[in-house]
């Protein structure tokens, strides 16, 4: 590898990429290979190692944001590109470490938001519809939509889990794996995709949740006394989170419900916990976050007539 500054970008990032496999969750360096598969090898793979510049990652970032999905369907998401930006950087530094290239900052810039980005909530009446529905049509799919808006987990921790996480005596769920199919190259360069069961990607995501005294009598009739069955199966056979979110979507359309996407129970979970008065310290834990910041910044969106409330408290001082 005396000469490897004569290589391209794209042979210096599967190398670096395959170096560090074994110290990073398969789960992502799935998202890492098809980022790079997708976007950063067709923008930058056939570059030499040596003339990769700030502006080459700039005017890359700057195109995703705009452009950047496969389908044609417009630019990737902020989160989505600041990812990549970031990997690309991790390798360029790898690079510098180990004499390859000079050492570099790349300050690489990105564009003020227009709009923030409103989350996906049920309304009061639709959840009503749906919940109604799910306990008078009760089934082990249905009870998964109930026990989601009782608890907030995430689609992938809802399919990995099973009836022994489930504490009936003391009213709680152990929310400790997740389920995910992710994609991957082989050796002979077919792709293919893989389900995976894992621990949660961050440790706040591993936690234990109190269950609602509400969701007890439905649980232990649906209690199938096997702890090795999934809850959304009743079986020891689970449905993954595509197929799940399939049915949900179907439900919805034929009760006459607006879409909403599944994670939007998680988010009418939050949301309904703060509009009762939760706090958001509380509300961050029972959801997993990393920290409290991400509870602040997805739920703290005060209506107006909060907000004139708020003036008014003004007339006490």
């Amino acid at each position: 590898m005396t000469n490897l500054q004569c290589f391209t970008y794209g042979q210096w990032l599967t190398l670096w990429l395959d170096r560090r496999e074994e110290f990073i969750k398969e789960a992502t360096i799935a998202t890492y290979a098809a980022a790079v598969e997708n976007h950063i090898l067709p923008r930058l793979g056939s570059l030499p190692l040596s003339d990769i510049t700030e502006q080459h990652i700039q005017t890359a970032a700057l195109d995703w944001l705009q452009t950047g999905r496969c389908d044609g369907a417009g630019g990737l998401s902020e989160r989505t590109v600041r990812g990549m930006v970031t990997l690309i950087k991790l390798s360029l530094k790898a690079a510098a470490k180990e004499g390859y290239l000079p050492p570099h900052q790349y300050d690489i810039c990105f564009p003020p938001s227009k709009t923030s980005q409103r989350i996906q909530v049920l309304g009061k009446n639709a959840q009503a519809v749906l919940m109604q529905h799910s306990y008078l049509n009760m089934n082990s799919k249905n009870l998964g939509l109930i026990f989601c808006l009782y608890t907030g987990l995430r689609i992938g921790e809802l399919c990995a889990l099973r009836w022994s996480d489930i504490d009936l005596e003391n009213r709680t769920v152990s929310v400790s794996r997740t389920m995910q199919r992710i994609y991957r190259r082989g050796e002979n360069g077919t792709g293919y995709t893989k389900l995976l069961i894992t621990t949660p990607k961050t440790r706040n995501s591993v936690r234990t949740v109190p269950l609602s005294s509400l969701l007890m009598p439905v649980l232990r009739r649906m209690d199938p006394h096997d702890g090795d069955c999934y809850l959304l199966t009743g079986t020891h056979h689970h449905t993954e989170p595509r197929t799940y979110r399939d049915y949900y979507n179907r439900l919805l359309q034929r009760l006459g419900l607006e879409h909403v996407n599944f994670h939007g129970l998680r988010h009418t979970f939050a949301t309904r916990l703060i509009e009762n008065g939760a706090d958001y310290k509380t509300v961050s834990e029972l959801l997993g976050h990393a920290s409290v910041n991400i509870t602040l910044n997805l739920y703290v969106h005060p209506q107006m007539e909060q907000k004139r409330k708020a003036v008014e408290l003004i007339n006490c001082l």
